[in-house]
């Protein structure tokens, strides 16, 4: 990998963060929120735990263990019950049928779980059947956790990404869906420059070892 890659594999771990703090302004089925959720599943494949036999988990990773493991158990519950619910109503269980427990399989599951209980109404048959009021913003807030730790990951082991025709079409997958995010960004957020300056730093790709930098282009500020 060289310093232009590196910085897309940085860029993402800044992107996982602002998608866990602003996911919920968009609506269910945007193109963004996919995109953001992909964005993650690319960081956990280029980064992935340290899971070698003999070799104790760094504290970040030891944290992210956790972390995963208690979305498991949201996941499991969430699962069960839109079962239950489907007893009502036939069908409804399909939105929430479980992957496996691997970390990257989670990620997937909680994401595509998220993308259906941003909807009020969708989130309350699952508060009727007595699972917690905030039960969606603590999912949202185990990601961001989640994110968090997989950012300190990546400053820490980014030089041991090899440089392989997979890793390579990652980082171009990556690229692409910044360009992708930038426009959701740019409409959902046109009024708003505070949050548009936010996701222009956290999407922007520097390059080391030159005079400036490469950069995504951030979304054009809102007219006056």
């Amino acid at each position: 990998m060289n310093d232009k890659d590196n910085s897309v594999i940085e860029a993402l771990g800044r992107i996982n963060r602002f998608a866990a703090a602003h996911l919920a302004a968009f609506p269910v089925g945007s193109v963004a929120i996919a995109d953001f959720a992909r964005a993650l599943a690319i960081t956990t494949e280029l980064i992935p735990s340290n899971s070698t036999p003999g070799i104790p988990a760094s504290a970040a990773t030891g944290a992210r263990n956790h972390l995963f493991e208690e979305v498991w158990e949201d996941l499991l519950a969430i699962a069960d019950t839109a079962r239950s619910i489907a007893r009502q109503e036939p069908g409804f269980s399909t939105d929430f049928r479980l992957g496996e427990d691997t970390h990257r399989e989670i990620i997937a599951t909680a994401s595509a779980f998220l993308e259906k209980l941003l909807d009020p109404a969708v989130a309350g048959k699952f508060i009727a059947y007595s699972l917690p009021a905030d039960f969606v913003a603590d999912l949202q807030a185990d990601l961001a956790a989640i994110a968090g730790k997989k950012s300190e990951q990546t400053d820490d082991r980014i030089e041991d990404i090899g440089d392989n025709a997979h890793n390579r079409a990652l980082i171009k997958e990556a690229r692409d869906l910044i360009k992708s995010l930038n426009s959701s960004l740019k409409n959902r957020f046109r009024r708003d420059p505070e949050i548009l300056a936010e996701w222009a730093t956290a999407s922007r790709i520097h390059r080391s070892g030159r005079r400036g930098s490469e950069e995504t282009p951030p979304p054009a500020p809102p007219a006056p």
